[in-house]
């Protein structure tokens, strides 16, 4: 019974004394794939919790579009322990088996029930959210002095007018796809997949030709007729910067451009056809844990400790122009800041699916607009080709 005590008493000093190491313990690496020009934020904003710790934070801008490439480089070890990726990646991501759950480590009441939803998949959560982005609309000032429209009908009347007159080339300056245009396509009736409170619960319900946006689908045509839209389907907006165009098409990427083009300009929410606001998808900037990562334990840790603080929050968006994701993060941005207007015209868009069957949407809905833009289809006749050809790869009845 002694040797008992002993051993427990000798256990307990042990555990005391490594407990009391665990900064030097801690010491090792972390590497983290992010955004190409994002590096440096990511890094400022790890320094100090890197020097506490001795954690070496490898911040590589390696990050793209979809799972990074992570589908082959994780399984060969070649991968990063976390990457950033925006929330619609979520299932592929959890489908191709590439990133673990998170769920254990989130604080769920550091963000926004539409965030939470952004970054869930099967009742559970995978990336631990940082920014909340989405497009707007830009006014021209110096063409437009009483500023952004309140109704679609300002819009419409405003565009049409400097059109006429010859001061503008086009009315809306936008890149002609999916992920742009909806706003457009929102209010005139279509939807990807059915949506319940954020959450795309129905995906053989297919809204792409919905009986709302055949009935309402000529309106397309003939904006795009009028020049209502920028059909050269460019992402420069130089019709915009040039002094061509009353509005734009934007996101917090846009606002650097615009502001060295020195343009007068106000960013607001997008009016529907039917009164009220459009609403543009609105995406999440979440970090992911790599299922195959090298240095689980310092990854959470960080994830814990660094990733859902206010501050890292803010600093990372600050230095890109989008909003917060944490809510006392975003609770300290100035509503009449850029980052301000960006996030009020948020709060009321629809997050972006973030299903695994959002690659082929993106393939057949891009394409049908690239064909209107085109002249090769009338509007309604491009989304119907595309709402036949993604319910027949869905295998939806």
């Amino acid at each position: 019974m002694k040797l008992h005590r002993l051993g427990v008493g000798l256990l307990g000093v042990s555990l005391a004394f490594f407990g009391s190491m665990a900064p030097a313990q801690a010491a090792g690496s972390i590497t983290v794939w992010v955004n190409s020009g994002e590096e440096a934020s990511y890094k400022a904003a790890s320094a100090a919790w890197s020097a506490k710790t001795g954690v070496t934070v490898n911040v590589v801008a390696k990050c793209g579009l979809g799972d990074c490439g992570l589908s082959k480089l994780g399984p060969a070890g070649a991968g990063p322990d976390l990457f950033t990726a925006s929330h619609d990646n979520t299932g592929s991501l959890v489908k191709s088996g590439v990133v673990t759950s998170l769920s254990s480590v989130i604080k769920k009441n550091a963000y926004p029930s539409a965030v939470i939803s952004g970054v869930s998949f099967n009742y559970q959560q995978w990336g631990i959210p940082i920014a909340v982005s989405n497009i707007a609309l830009a006014t021209n000032l110096s063409l437009v002095p009483a500023g952004a429209p309140k109704t679609w009908k300002d819009l419409e009347s405003t565009a049409t007018s400097l059109i006429s007159s010859g001061k503008a080339n086009v009315g809306v300056v936008t890149h002609i796809d999916g992920y742009f245009m909806q706003p457009f396509f929102d209010s005139i009736g279509g939807y990807v997949f059915a949506n319940k409170n954020g959450a795309y619960t129905n995906t053989k319900q297919v809204g792409i030709y919905s009986k709302s946006l055949a009935k309402n689908a000529s309106l397309m045509d003939t904006w795009l007729e009028k020049k209502i839209f920028d059909k050269s389907n460019t992402y420069d907006g130089s019709n915009f910067t040039n002094g061509k165009a009353p509005y734009a098409v934007v996101g917090p990427w846009s606002i650097d451009g615009l502001d060295k083009a020195g343009i007068k300009y106000q960013i607001s929410s997008i009016p529907s056809i039917n009164g009220g606001t459009a609403r543009a998808f609105s995406g999440v900037t979440a970090v992911y844990l790599n299922r195959f990562a090298k240095n689980k334990f310092l990854a959470k840790q960080y994830l814990v400790e660094v990733v859902q603080t206010a501050a890292f929050s803010k600093a990372i968006t600050a230095a890109n122009n989008s909003f917060p994701a944490n809510i006392e993060a975003a609770s300290s941005i100035d509503p009449n800041s850029v980052a301000g207007k960006f996030g009020a015209y948020g709060a009321v868009c629809i997050p972006m699916p973030n299903v695994s069957e959002m690659n082929q949407v993106w393939t057949y809905w891009n394409n049908s607009f690239a064909d209107w833009a085109s002249g090769k289809a009338k509007f309604g006749a491009a989304m119907e080709s595309a709402s036949k050809n993604l319910n027949k790869a869905l295998g939806n009845s």
